[in-house]
């Protein structure tokens, strides 16, 4: 199992921002590795919803369940099922003024690979991060189209 941690500052209000990153099937369009989000079920604050993309030119598949908290800014996410054993984390989004909004995106994930040396196991680190940081840009865009 394997943590990473990423963010990203975006010029706009927190509050604008939240409820940007609310809209997941939005954000699908701004990721090139993301095919589809599809919002399954909502209730309340609790959104499942399927994904399906590419990680390293292999097809995967996900449900997942999101649960947004509007008091604290925060999404509490984590897999059903799917093609990972384990895919769950946080986003926080913290208002650093008037006009600008920290996006933290932690991701706890386990991909099923038994036995993984050290150096494939960097190497799928460095490319969660880099999808993590795509998916903070994601929302970066997403905000500045509005």
């Amino acid at each position: 199992m394997a943590r990473i941690a990423v963010s990203l500052d975006i010029p706009e209000n927190v509050e604008v921002v939240y409820e940007r990153a609310k809209d997941i099937e939005a954000l699908a369009r701004f990721l090139p590795d993301l095919e589809e989000v599809r919002v399954l079920s909502r209730q309340g604050q609790e959104v499942e919803s399927f994904w399906k993309g590419r990680f390293q030119g292999r097809e995967v598949k996900w449900k997942e369940r999101d649960i947004w908290d509007d008091a604290k800014k925060e999404c509490r996410f984590f897999t059903l099922e799917g093609d990972f054993k384990k895919y769950e984390g946080i986003w926080r989004f913290r208002g650093e003024g008037p006009s600008l909004t920290r996006v933290e995106l932690e991701i706890e994930y386990d991909l099923g690979i038994p036995l993984v040396g050290a150096l494939i196991h960097a190497f799928l680190k460095k490319k969660m991060e880099e999808n993590a940081l795509a998916m903070l840009g994601a929302l970066k865009k997403a905000v500045r189209e509005e």
